[in-house]
């Protein structure tokens, strides 16, 4: 059975080529939102296998959405959420003549502050997410995350159904 995967991704052109992508595999069947606003309740109707999330939208932050899933009062706080996002660059100062974290896009800037890490590993702790995908991405990698993350998932959710049954 394919892998319900829900993405957030505010620029629909690339929504479009990640779902077929995706879908393209046999592996996933993929929904798509160009808005984080309500997310909760997409989540909660869409029920997904795995979440992709971009940070920088608008009206709302992937990282809002993914602190406010990850709660432990949340209902959705196992679902796994894979960041996708090209949350900035770092770019030399020469008035300084140091490099500086520097928000790629506009919206960044008016948003609270994002995590100031570099690497998927510091990313993913930061974001309290199971991964990080740097934009830009080729496409064989963010299969090949998802196709892990999933596997990751599973295993962890085999055990404890196992456990479970022990106890009957």
């Amino acid at each position: 059975m394919a892998a319900k995967i829900l993405y957030f991704e505010d620029e629909p052109d690339l929504c479009e080529l990640v779902k077929m992508k995706l879908e393209a595999t046999g592996e996933f069947t993929v929904v798509t939102k160009t808005t984080a606003k309500g997310g909760e309740d997409v989540v909660a109707a869409e029920t997904p296998d795995l979440i992709l999330l971009d940070v920088v939208m608008p009206e709302r932050s992937g990282w809002d959405l993914a602190k406010s899933l990850k709660k432990k009062t949340s209902a959705f706080r196992r679902t796994p959420i894979i960041i996708i996002s090209g949350k900035g660059e770092f770019l030399f100062q020469e008035k300084t003549g140091e490099f500086k974290w520097t928000p790629n896009n506009p919206l960044a800037k008016a948003r609270e502050a994002l995590p100031d890490v570099r690497g998927a590993e510091a990313s993913t702790q930061a974001y309290g997410v199971e991964d990080f995908i740097a934009k830009p991405f080729r496409m064989e990698v963010v299969i090949e995350v998802a196709q892990e993350v999933l596997k990751r998932f599973r295993k962890t959710d085999e055990k404890k159904e196992g456990a479970d049954d022990s106890l009957i």
